[in-house]
């Protein structure tokens, strides 16, 4: 099944834990949708990135093709958050030739809002940069380092 991957899902570490059979496929984007923080990680002791309608925004992604297993073991989330925290959600991406694909991604149920902590933004730079994500989506993570 085809997912629309961001964030902490992107570094490669997290990915080959939660989803070891995955294959990328492409770079993507998700128009009229922005970042917002808005679960708690007990792991990370700060808020996890999740996805919300935003319009005239975008948050780029991955496109992978994730097995049935892979799609369980990313639903568990390491216990990192309860069950149900994040749902699968059926969006429309844009791939770098500008063609559309409906996809499955996750967001978050929110409870909130929360501040991500640097050692969270790191990691999921690193995953970023991992898949040569462009320097304006980098910088824009950027942005939400604490100040």
């Amino acid at each position: 099944m085809k997912f629309f991957l961001y964030a902490d899902q992107l570094n490669p570490a997290q990915l080959t834990r939660r989803a070891p059979e995955h294959a990328f496929l492409y770079l993507a984007t998700l128009p009229d949708h922005t970042i917002k923080f808005c679960r708690w990680s007990s792991q990370w002791r700060c808020g996890l990135a999740s996805i919300v309608p935003s319009s005239g925004e975008k948050v780029w992604g991955g496109v992978f093709n994730l097995t049935d297993e892979d799609i369980a073991l990313m639903d568990k989330f390491e216990d990192d958050v309860p069950q149900g925290a994040y749902r699968h959600l059926q969006v429309t991406v844009i791939n770098q030739a500008g063609d559309k694909e409906l996809v499955t991604t996750y967001a978050a149920n929110p409870i909130g809002k929360f501040k991500p902590k640097d050692h969270y933004l790191d990691w999921v730079v690193k995953g970023l940069k991992q898949w040569k994500f462009p320097e304006e989506d980098i910088q824009q993570w950027e942005l939400y380092r604490p100040r």
